[in-house]
């Protein structure tokens, strides 16, 4: 059986961002709080997010100390502002930080703190009207019902369970996006879209937006990165990050997830590098389980078949094909990236403890996730 849904309307297209203001006065905003940070309050696309809804009369109230894997005590923070300044719609602009915290916060618009209570608890008096203005693609956090939070008292990464109920994808504000940003964030919906397609809960519409997620970062991410102002890669970056969001919010993401959580929990890497180095493990341990849904990711990525590969062979052409794409838009290795091995393994039992391990196709020992560990630094140089 299969079973998705979708979760928020969809706005996209180049100076869609001007719809902004008008959007939210259609959702009832009167009064609301822009959720983001430091450096994306810095570029055009906030300035005409702010200037749009300036002009449409409503009030804003800026909250920018958002930071990568938005901490609780953050979010907490967020929530107080917005009930003291009695908002009635949130605004995230940003990536997927931002988007993660701005569902936090409105969790806590009329719940009282700590955040940490709702972690993966979908019963508390809803919130205001969210619109998400996507900034990078990758996280897919629009369309999903997660917001990823880092439970600093426990040192691991958790999540609240919120939907927007807006997202516009407007090309042109993403055109200032890093090269390295670029790389990660495209990696990282290659990521959710793989682990989608061999989920343990899969479906067909899930698995047609993954594919198609997949192919569209494979033709556009180099263009983007070698030409940051190319609109129609920019364009189908978003929108292969919102269709692979889409997917895996109904089919979920598993092990790659569970360890790239874990990964960035303990030595605060970014977590599109660390998707994409384990990936290509996380396919050679499905394809001895669904070897056909593993052949689905290779073909997205234009991979050849002769129909008489074993089961452990297309699991070895994927995860070649995955890491050779990783190197060529400058993934560092874990090595590289200052993480000692041993250290590395020792996480085992953080990611067997992931809320995403729990979709995971088949169980797996201590030790068995240990030797994926070990096979994400020693293959990847």
């Amino acid at each position: 059986m299969g079973r998705y849904a979708q979760t928020c309307p969809i706005i996209c297209g180049a100076g869609t961002i001007s719809l902004l203001g008008e959007e939210a006065k259609k959702l009832g905003c009167t009064k609301v709080m822009i959720v983001s940070d430091e450096n994306v309050a810095k570029l055009n696309g906030y300035a005409k997010a702010k200037e749009s809804l300036i002009n449409s009369g409503l009030e804003i109230v800026e909250f920018k100390k958002i930071i990568a894997d938005p901490p609780d005590y953050i979010i907490n923070e967020g929530g107080e502002l917005a009930k003291t300044e009695k908002i009635d719609g949130i605004v995230a602009i940003g990536g997927g930080s931002p988007m993660d915290a701005a569902k936090g916060i409105n969790v806590l618009v009329n719940n009282p703190a700590p955040v940490n209570q709702y972690f993966g608890n979908p019963f508390y008096t809803p919130g205001v009207p969210v619109i998400m203005v996507v900034t990078t693609a990758g996280t897919g956090s629009e369309s999903t019902s997660i917001g990823v939070i880092t439970d600093t008292i426990n040192n691991v990464k958790n999540s609240v369970i919120c939907n927007s109920t807006l997202g516009i994808l407007d090309p042109e504000i993403t055109t200032s996006v890093p090269v390295d940003v670029t790389a990660n964030t495209g990696m990282d919906t290659i990521s959710h879209a793989a682990e989608a397609i061999t989920a343990k809960f899969p479906n067909p519409k899930s698995e047609l937006l993954a594919s198609d997620a997949i192919k569209k970062v494979f033709v556009s991410l180099e263009i983007a990165m070698k030409d940051g102002k190319n609109i129609e890669a920019r364009e189908s970056l978003l929108l292969a990050s919102n269709f692979a969001g889409l997917a895996f919010n109904d089919s979920l993401v598993h092990l790659g997830h569970a360890i790239a959580h874990s990964v960035g929990a303990k030595f605060h890497i970014a977590h599109g590098a660390v998707c994409a180095i384990g990936l290509p493990e996380v396919m050679k341990y499905a394809s001895n389980i669904k070897a056909d849904k593993v052949k689905v990711v290779g073909e997205a990525m234009d991979i050849s078949f002769n129909g008489k590969e074993t089961d452990i062979e297309i699991g070895e052409k994927v995860a070649a094909e995955i890491r050779k794409f990783a190197k060529k838009v400058g993934i560092k290795s874990l090595e590289e990236l200052g993480i000692v091995r041993e250290e590395l393994i020792g996480i085992a039992d953080m990611v067997l403890a992931d809320a995403c391990y729990n979709f995971v196709p088949k169980q797996l020992t201590k030790k068995e996730v240990q030797v994926i560990l070990g096979a994400m630094y020693d293959n990847y140089k």
